[in-house]
């Protein structure tokens, strides 16, 4: 398929124009019938009009042409778990999650994890579902550290986030740990305010999101705000949250699935609509 040709399905796409998005694929089959990605997108469509067998059909006929498609494997996943056959669907999702390459951008890893999760716990695996629904949340606060580490903020005002860290807190400051490590760094911690101010009195040139000095590794007030708002930037965050706390209302932990909720309400970015949160916290009382 030509990249003209890509860019009008997806828009077709985006839109929630199914229908358009068929008849365009109609009018281009006969040059593109051999190709891997058109069988893609008519299993894609397929699925979301609601014809599961032929979405299966087209979707093993783009996987006969390109066995390796990232987008297929994802659809194949998506297809079985949406029909029930939640080992076939754990089958293809995990092979994406275990064999993924070093350019898959991480918005793409944390969906497909996400996407397993949600299998396992559809399967009746809650220990997995938990396990790969942190793991989308390690990948995602991944990204934010890396953006936040590269690209220093000088001037962001942020409310101190205290010593009981709890949900996003607590998931900044876990993969500062983990990457503090990673670097030689003994120790990763959050000074108290009067420290932070002398950080940042004493060293004007300096980022003041990270500042590493004498073996320790600080986490200033700048580095949670930015992670916060990285967090509020994208649904992603709300979405995975809140298939958490559907784990803890299946385990009848009703007061961590309503921190859940009330977190995925918190972070869900002002342009989306989301309201699976609210319901599923209407639905504890």
């Amino acid at each position: 398929m030509r990249q003209e040709d890509h860019k009008q399905v997806a828009n077709f796409l985006k839109n929630g124009d199914y229908q358009s998005a068929l008849d365009f694929l109609g009018e281009i089959e006969e040059k593109t019938k051999d190709d891997s990605d058109y069988w893609y997108y008519s299993a894609h469509i397929a699925r979301k009009m609601g014809d599961l067998k032929r979405a299966e059909i087209f979707c093993k006929k783009s996987l006969e042409l390109s066995p390796i498609s990232r987008n297929a494997n994802f659809e194949m996943g998506i297809i079985y778990q949406t029909t029930g056959e939640y080992k076939q669907a754990i089958l293809f999702l995990k092979k994406l999650v275990d064999n993924s390459p070093q350019d898959v951008h991480f918005t793409d890893t944390v969906d497909t994890l996400n996407s397993l999760a949600l299998t396992y716990k559809k399967a009746g695996d809650r220990a997995n579902a938990l396990k790969y629904y942190n793991l989308a949340l390690e990948t995602l606060a991944q990204d934010i550290y890396e953006h936040i580490k590269g690209q220093p903020i000088r001037e962001i005002e942020a409310k101190y986030p205290g010593d009981n860290l709890e949900g996003w807190m607590r998931l900044a400051f876990q993969i500062a740990v983990k990457n503090a490590a990673k670097d030689g760094i003994k120790t990763a911690m959050i000074p108290t305010g009067d420290t932070a101010k002398k950080i940042l009195e004493g060293n004007p040139y300096m980022g003041v999101s990270i500042y590493d000095k004498d073996g320790a590794r600080y986490l200033l007030p700048a580095y949670f705000a930015t992670f916060s708002n990285a967090l509020r930037s994208d649904i992603l965050y709300a979405n995975i949250v809140n298939n958490i706390g559907t784990l803890f209302v299946e385990t009848g932990e009703t007061e961590e699935a309503r921190k859940c909720f009330l977190e995925a309400i918190d972070f869900t970015p002002p342009e989306v609509k989301f309201d699976n949160p609210l319901v599923n916290l209407e639905n504890l009382k």
